[in-house]
């Protein structure tokens, strides 16, 4: 779910490099061992680019407590999710997806997917949000489910 406002506060500095596609930082803090992360970071990489964003984001794993306490503060919901964006605009830093590793790998044989399928749809789905899609009313759920299916198919 997209979230609009002050910024968490990530653990490491953002570097800023110009490219046609943006520059993805990828911080683990969740304790879970991810995997590929290459082709992650790749992965999102490619949807901001193909959706016109331009600038560096954040792309952080962590555990169900800081989700759950992005959640609460963010979006008034005290309960764990699977991932949040947060949109700033900024020259030196587009955004950042929070991505509860726990839940992710918890979840995904609810959806058939392994634990890295799941990383995947939750990154397109996040970076999705980023680029200013949204899912709260039917249609615009049509268009974002569209979306991820053409990146998650490719």
């Amino acid at each position: 779910m997209g979230a609009k406002g002050k910024r968490p506060v990530t653990t490491a500095k953002t570097r800023v490099k110009k490219k046609s596609a943006p520059q993805v930082e990828i911080f683990n803090t969740s304790g879970v061992i991810l995997p590929r992360v290459g082709n992650l970071r790749n992965l999102a990489s490619k949807v901001l680019g193909e959706e016109g964003v331009t600038g560096p984001i954040n792309l952080v794993f962590c555990e169900n407590l800081r989700i759950r306490q992005l959640n609460r503060d963010f979006r008034k919901l005290d309960k764990v999710t699977d991932v949040l964006s947060f949109e700033y605009n900024e020259d030196d830093l587009h955004g950042e997806l929070y991505i509860s590793a726990e839940q992710a790998k918890n979840q995904a044989p609810r959806w058939k997917n392994t634990f890295y399928a799941e990383l995947k749809r939750l990154i397109v789905h996040g970076c999705l949000h980023l680029a200013g899609y949204d899912h709260l009313k039917k249609p615009d759920r049509r268009i974002m489910t569209a979306r991820e299916d053409h990146y998650l198919s490719a």
